[in-house]
């Protein structure tokens, strides 16, 4: 074996860029699986709580992590199944008794014309635009959306396998993810160049912005569509079910959320004449459903992380972008952690600054 003398900050500039690399190649090989790796990220620290709770009395990791998991199936699966049985059902019998009106009033087309001809003569009284012109833009958006809609469904149904392989990846990341979480934890410490109480507060920003936004967004989520469906079930919405998943899914965008989906309820019943009904669910809409954004997630939040609206919508948007459906979550934690991060840099700063005025320099 040769032994010979070598420069020791060339080493470690070759190591560095060796690690480097490796890292490199290594999120290449993963990068396929990110999304129910980050999805397993997130779940882990949103239900470590249960956990813990459950190692109690199980006392051991690996058991107790298969127990938490079969739980969030139960939770998750369970529900998912009633609801989109449910869905199936409500769309049929919607389209049963749209395909009922349309033939009583002359096709679609007729039909179509005498519900939106009153709104559209206030639009057109409003704006100077024919009826026929918007009518005619109104019907060209509908039949974008039914061909946007059956391509996802053509697409949701050729990536079935990928679905359920992603699924398994998920389940199997937080399996170990919950059992080793502690190790991996320390590990990654260890190899971190930061002190031990701000990698504390590094882990602490991260699982408390994970933990506000997760249960925030869920907690929204359900609160709107509970009350959206005793609202809607009040103003005599036909298939209360759809309004009801509708107003979950769109209360996790911003500003506009639930409001789109009970503000068209509102429409449709003004459009068949039912004004009475139709000036209910918007007051309904605005006093106790879209109000309950502003009342359950600070109750949810508790004061864990503050962000600003247009830096939620920006981060809500550029996550989904790039990490579809699961950037609503990953986006707003990214974004929170970033501002955490440059909290620290700045107290860091600050302290660098008061040492070199303690010592003179």
């Amino acid at each position: 074996m040769i032994h010979r003398s070598v420069d020791k900050k060339l080493s470690f500039v070759f190591l560095l860029l060796l690690t480097a690399a490796t890292l490199y190649l290594s999120l290449l090989i993963a990068r396929p699986f990110l999304t129910p790796i980050i999805t397993a990220a997130l779940l882990a620290v949103a239900i470590y709580p249960l956990f813990t709770h459950l190692l109690r009395p199980v006392r051991n990791r690996g058991a107790a992590a298969l127990i938490a998991i079969l739980i969030v199936l139960l939770v998750l699966l369970l529900p998912t199944v009633l609801i989109v049985n449910s869905l199936a059902d409500e769309m049929k019998v919607l389209y049963g008794w749209l395909s009922e009106k349309s033939s009583d009033r002359g096709g679609w087309a007729e039909y179509f014309a005498r519900l939106t001809d009153r709104p559209l003569g206030w639009i057109e009284l409003k704006t100077g635009l024919s009826r026929e012109q918007l009518r005619s833009a109104a019907i060209e958006r509908l039949k974008n959306a039914s061909s946007s809609l059956l391509n996802w469904a053509r697409s949701l149904a050729v990536n079935i396998t990928g679905t359920i392989l992603d699924t398994f990846i998920m389940l199997f990341t937080l399996f170990f993810l919950l059992r080793d979480g502690p190790a991996i934890l320390e590990r990654t410490g260890s190899i971190l160049p930061l002190e031990p109480n701000r990698y504390d507060q590094l882990l602490k920003t991260i699982s408390d912005s994970i933990i506000a936004n997760v249960y925030g967004v869920l907690a929204v989520s359900f609160a709107q569509s509970i009350l959206g469906a005793l609202g809607y079930w009040i103003a005599g919405l036909p298939n209360v079910m759809l309004w009801t998943v509708m107003t979950a899914l769109f209360s996790m965008i911003p500003v506009a959320g639930a409001a789109a989906v009970w503000g068209a309820g509102v429409i449709y019943l003004a459009a068949t004449a039912h004004w009475g009904k139709a000036l209910f669910l918007l007051i309904y809409g605005t006093a106790v459903i879209s109000l309950a954004d502003n009342l359950v997630r600070p109750l949810v939040l508790s004061g864990r992380v503050k962000m600003n609206t247009l830096l939620i919508f920006f981060s809500l948007l550029g996550g989904v972008q790039t990490f579809g459906i699961i950037g609503l979550f990953i986006g707003p934690i990214t974004v929170s952690v970033a501002m955490a991060l440059v909290k620290i840099v700045t107290e860091e700063r600050a302290e660098w600054g008061q040492a070199r005025i303690d010592n003179g320099g």
